[in-house]
Parts: structure tokens; sequence; C-alpha cells
């Protein structure tokens, strides 16, 4: 994923020039805020599952299969 969203702007860059991004953002905010929105949800998966599995909550939603994963209990 990091991979593909820096070539994305890589690419874009090329294309737009030197400072696309602040004018893309002062011309279009709500497209610039969904796009934001749109990366953050493409990160948090990324993020979120090493930490909750480092802190030992249930991650069994995200990786079933994964070695070591912990199921929430039913008391």
């Amino acid at each position: 994923i990091l991979g593909s969203m820096t070539g994305i702007y890589g690419i874009i860059r090329g294309t737009y020039g030197k400072g696309w991004a602040k004018q893309f953002m002062h011309r279009q905010p709500i497209m610039a805020f969904s796009c934001a929105l749109g990366v953050t949800g493409m990160i948090l998966p990324v993020v979120i599952v090493p930490m909750r599995r480092r802190l030992g909550l249930p991650t069994n939603q995200y990786d079933a299969t994964f070695p070591g994963t912990v199921a929430p209990t039913i008391e």
C-alpha cells in the first residue's frame, strides 16, 4: 500500500509540478479531505492491528489465522 501511494504521488508530482498538493487543498478542499480520509482508512489496519496484538487485545476479527491470535473471552 505504501509503495502504491508513493508511486502515485511521484506520478502526480511529475505531471502537475511542485506545489500541486497545496493548490489542490486550496481549490478543492472537499476532495482533499476525502483523499485524506481514504488514505487514513488504508493505513489504520496496518497500524492498529499490530498495536492491539502488542497490548494483548483481541485481534481475531482482523487475522484469525495468524499464530498467536488472541480471541475475546466470554465471562
